[in-house]
């Protein structure tokens, strides 16, 4: 058993975390708009953490506050396993069905929507993969989290999901999959550290954004872009929304549940659309406001109960 962070301390982490990450498809298109393909995204972006991680852990300091204890050869392997299959693979379709987006087959609204649903596969795998309760509490947080990430995307209707099936079903494999990904990593992170699990995990993804391109050539094309403005975006994806963000998360994994941990996920809506304000003079419209309300109460639902011990299994 490992004793989970102060719910407090956890919260202002959690939020955090999702501030830095919120920009991460506006970084994308930015990226795809100059030069860059989605693979070609994914290829600089995981090569250049897993490189940069790997020189980081040769650091005594950044080993100590990092909480490093090194894996064992199998589960070495098996961390590299669920990045080469799974979490490469799923940026892949998240990079494919942004590229689907401009063709009219997906929906960029309707993939956020799919996005806040994470939560319920993730805490039914946590339930299942990593033995954690799922308190009423936090039943009832998961549930307003996706309610009030589909009201600040959608509204109070329907979606309309006319010639985006494609594009959605392919999201939502992307997102199941990242779900899954996160589950074993965090299994393996409590009997080990999260940091070492994150290392041999972006080697395997930087691996299949070399790999499968090449495989698939016509499905996943390579191409870079040639200007300076071009790599801005990058900057952002490979330290901001990478390297930092992914180390804290996994050190937290450690320890919290992960079942509270990704109700935070319902921030992502009101907060693209507070970028979508900023930067692109979209006003929030009164759903926005409204759903946005219901996440702040799935939020103290989730964050301010009781948070309890995490088991370690082997």
């Amino acid at each position: 058993m490992q004793n989970a962070n102060p719910p407090k301390h956890i919260f202002g982490i959690v939020v955090l975390l999702n501030v830095l990450w919120a920009p991460v498809n506006f970084m994308v298109s930015a990226a795809t708009e100059r030069g860059f393909s989605g693979a070609g995204v994914g290829l600089v972006r995981w090569t250049a953490l897993s490189l940069m991680m790997l020189l980081l852990l040769r650091n005594g300091w950044f080993r100590a506050i990092t909480g490093h204890v090194a894996l064992s050869k199998s589960d070495w392997w098996k961390c590299f396993g669920i990045g080469f299959f799974l979490f490469g693979p799923s940026h892949m379709m998240f990079y494919l069905s942004m590229g689907l987006v401009k063709q009219g087959l997906a929906s960029e609204l309707e993939g956020t929507v799919i996005l806040a649903m994470a939560p319920i596969f993730t805490g039914l795998l946590s339930y299942f993969f990593l033995h954690e309760r799922l308190p009423a509490r936090r039943v009832v947080a998961i549930a307003l989290s996706c309610i009030g990430g589909y009201i600040v995307t959608i509204g109070f209707a329907f979606p309309s999901l006319l010639g985006h099936a494609k594009g959605n079903l392919l999201f939502g494999l992307g997102v199941v999959t990242e779900c899954l990904m996160g589950v074993i990593a965090a299994r393996i992170s409590r009997r080990s550290s999260g940091v070492s699990v994150l290392s041999a995990q972006m080697l395997g993804g930087g691996a299949s954004f070399w790999v499968i391109p090449m495989l698939l050539p016509s499905v996943l094309p390579l191409s870079f872009g040639s200007t300076f403005v071009s790599w801005l975006p990058l900057l952002y994806l490979i330290f901001l929304s990478g390297l930092v963000t992914f180390t804290i998360w996994y050190r937290i994994v450690e320890s919290a549940p992960l079942t509270q941990l990704v109700v935070g996920i319902a921030l992502q809506p009101p907060l693209a659309a507070l970028i979508g304000w900023l930067f692109k003079n979209e006003i929030p419209k009164q759903n926005a406001v409204i759903g946005g309300c219901v996440i702040l109460i799935a939020l103290a639902l989730g964050f301010l109960g009781k948070t309890e011990k995490v088991e370690a299994i082997d």
